[in-house]
């Protein structure tokens, strides 16, 4: 005899609002295990904050929702789910089309629930999944070269702030057991794009009051990537300069994309908090007006 439940769970899964919301996480979790099998930890740290954006914004479904999609938008629905499974059986690295397939099979899934003409409740989560391709295209226009020098400045304000003796010269900083170059993905392009999508994230998600202080936000957070970018240079540095026994260990695993994802983690924990600080003051202000 089955526990209540689980047959509670039975029901609901077998409604057509459970087979959608089974079918979406599916596509969601196919799409995250694809990014990072072929093309790391970054971009799959990237595909779940953009689908966890379109989580948050579609939570506020009706009750007694159910999807009642249209016949041709229940056709073209299933014919870019199937494409969107297709495609991704050919992806081996990261490439154009594959920043694209969550907006694919996010307009699949809208399709799914309703009609063409009745896709406005889906905007906002189809547009927190068009932030993947727009994020890859800033990887592309951002210039990594000006970045390097940025940072290297960066880093060596945080190093006098330690007490140690630094030298920057362009994009090397010189310390005198040792120096580290900055140069391609070490200029954190990776981190601030990131932070540039957690930012239009949050300005979809939750909208400030005005404009101008979700795209003051948007200025503050790649400002905290080349802050934290920094930090994770200057610990390189000092690792090259220490005289540790596994300092080439500790060296690679910041070095490489997972471990830039601890101060990645730590930006992105530190926007959030000044997001919500800023919003709470809002409400303060706007309660005292009352």
């Amino acid at each position: 005899m089955a526990w209540p439940w689980l047959r509670k769970l039975r029901r609901q899964t077998m409604s057509r609002g459970g087979l959608w919301l089974l079918l979406a996480g599916l596509l969601a979790s196919h799409h995250l295990l694809l990014s990072l099998v072929t093309q790391g930890a970054e971009e799959a740290v990237n595909a779940l904050l953009v689908w966890g954006g379109a989580c948050v914004v579609l939570d506020e479904r009706p009750m007694g929702w159910r999807p009642r999609p249209g016949r041709i938008g229940a056709v073209a629905g299933t014919v870019l789910v199937l494409a969107v499974l297709w495609r991704s059986q050919q992806i081996t690295s990261l490439d154009s089309v594959s920043s694209l397939l969550p907006l694919i099979a996010g307009l699949a899934l809208a399709l799914l629930a309703a009609p063409a003409r009745r896709l406005a409740p889906y905007r906002q989560a189809l547009l927190m999944l068009a932030l993947l391709p727009v994020m890859r295209s800033l990887m592309v226009l951002i210039p990594t070269v000006e970045l390097s020098l940025v940072t290297a400045r960066v880093t060596q304000v945080l190093l006098v702030l330690c007490g140690l003796p630094v030298q920057v010269t362009g994009n090397v900083v010189q310390l005198p057991e040792g120096a580290v170059e900055i140069m391609g993905p070490c200029s954190g392009i990776g981190m601030v794009v990131q932070l540039i999508g957690v930012g239009l994230i949050f300005a979809l998600a939750f909208p400030m009051r005005h404009r101008w202080q979700s795209a003051a936000m948007l200025l503050v957070a790649p400002l905290l990537a080349v802050l934290a970018n920094g930090a994770r240079i200057a610990l390189l540095a000092m690792i090259t300069a220490s005289s540790m026994a596994a300092r080439g260990w500790w060296f690679n695993f910041f070095h490489e994309a997972e471990g830039s994802l601890v101060f990645s983690g730590v930006a992105v924990l530190v926007f959030a908090w000044l997001y919500g600080l800023w919003m709470e003051w809002q409400i303060r202000q706007l309660e005292a007006a009352r």
